[in-house]
């Protein structure tokens, strides 16, 4: 397997990923439904997609997304007060077949890697309270609970974050 940051030319292995993976869900509110539009977005500058690839096959993604308004940006729900330079870590999807591996904790790094080399010393993320295992792949790689609140148009969210070290 190779890990490798996507391009817009990967759009559709990404959004393919992504319906896969939502059509396979039985509880349809672990994962919002990303739009094409949205997932562009994160092909592109100033975000940052990592893909997982065996072969052809696009396997798992992790997202560095540079919120652009205050609804993108979890930040202002922390209540945080300092010199933070925050970003979130968004849109987490591993194959099924693929998991068990650790694609998304490897992910969560590799993601905190590019947050580092491009300046940001904080990263937020939502994930479903019912969503165990990103909840305990968060909660191994140093991110602290912050709250629950709804999300995305009506969707419940745990919000996290972590201080990124350098």
């Amino acid at each position: 397997m190779e890990l490798r940051r996507c391009q817009p030319s990967d759009l559709q292995a990404v959004i393919d990923l992504n319906e896969t993976i939502y059509a396979a869900l039985p509880d349809k509110s672990v994962l919002r439904h990303n739009s094409p539009e949205m997932i562009a977005s994160c092909l592109e500058e100033p975000n940052v997609t990592l893909g997982v690839w065996d072969g052809n096959l696009l396997v798992a993604i992790g997202v560095l997304y540079v919120p652009q308004c205050i609804e993108e940006d979890h930040f202002h729900d922390l209540g945080l007060h300092g010199d933070y330079r925050p970003a979130n870590q968004k849109l987490f999807l591993v194959r099924e077949g693929y998991r068990g591996l650790g694609l998304q904790r490897q992910l969560i790094r590799e993601v905190e890697k590019v947050a580092i080399s491009r300046g940001y010393n904080l990263l937020c993320t939502t994930v479903a309270p019912n969503n165990a295992f990103s909840i305990n792949n968060f909660l191994k790689e140093g991110y602290v609970y912050a709250k629950t609140e709804e999300k995305y148009g009506g969707l419940v969210r745990n919000l996290y974050y972590k201080t990124l070290t350098y």
